[in-house]
């Protein structure tokens, strides 16, 4: 499985990252949508919903939800903000809390909110100044924490984390990802010798770390559930689209609201 994981990644990275360097604003809003359309189809599992018809109206509720976004991205990110606070609560009195949080309604409207609020979360990085670099940087905070958490949690992990929602996340892999996700941010700081001071650089690598650790446990838990390992099978070794980018859903809308308060703070 490792080997499959690997293979998969190395393939997968450089495509990633060539594709976002050599695209146009156009394309990138087109990536989105498609990355937002699957990510809603593999959601379907998670509530679960099983007719046709109950499916295609919810892409439709998903494709009007992002477009409302756009108008009122501002108060939308921060209802995100304030949900995915709440997530953390649900994640610590798991699995108690799915009296509330394990119900179909609610699952349909945490998509409702959080998978928009991704999309155009990457969209608005995207049209920073040197938003592909800002892009190409929170893939590479994510994945460090990923890549860390899975090596220290193989080699040092003892110590379960939340074990009801992932038995297999340590406090050790969490500690090993946060430091290569640390080691990321400290590279491109120097590398990139970005204006803004060190210490908010590092407290913006802090809040991305946590927050996308925060949504592979939300995923898990959504998982867990409905008793399902793996979202989808279409990437090799790595389950599915939303299985792939279920840190990412938390992490951009963190990363960009951070982006905007470190520009205030230069």
């Amino acid at each position: 499985m490792f080997k499959q994981r690997l293979i998969t990644g190395l393939i997968l990275a450089p495509m990633i990252l060539l594709s976002i360097y050599y695209s146009n604003n156009v394309v990138f809003i087109g990536v989105t949508a498609v990355l937002l359309i699957a990510c809603g189809i593999e959601w379907l599992q998670l509530i679960p919903v099983t007719q046709l018809g109950s499916q295609f109206v919810f892409v439709i509720c998903l494709l009007i939800a992002i477009n409302l976004a756009h108008f009122v991205f501002y108060y939308w990110l921060g209802l995100g903000l304030l949900v995915w606070l709440l997530i953390v609560f649900a994640l610590c009195s798991f699995p108690k809390s799915q009296v509330l949080w394990g119900t179909p309604p609610v699952v349909v409207i945490l998509s409702i909110v959080l998978l928009p609020l991704f999309s155009q979360s990457l969209i608005r990085i995207y049209q920073m100044p040197d938003g592909k670099a800002f892009i190409v940087y929170l893939l590479f905070l994510v994945w460090g924490a990923d890549v860390g958490g899975y090596f220290a949690g193989k080699r040092w992990g003892q110590h379960k984390l939340i074990p009801a929602v992932s038995p297999g996340k340590t406090i050790e892999g969490v500690i090993g990802g946060g430091i290569l996700s640390a080691i990321v941010a400290l590279l491109t700081y120097f590398y990139s010798q970005h204006n803004s001071k060190l210490i908010l650089w590092m407290l913006m690598a802090i809040v991305v770390f946590i927050m996308a650790l925060i949504g592979d446990l939300f995923i898990s838990m959504l998982k867990r559930r409905v008793h399902l390992k793996d979202t989808g099978h279409l990437i090799p070794g790595h389950g599915g689209i939303l299985d792939r980018l279920d840190s990412l859903i938390a992490a951009a809308p963190a990363f960009y609201a951070a982006l905007c308060w470190i520009s205030q703070g230069t």
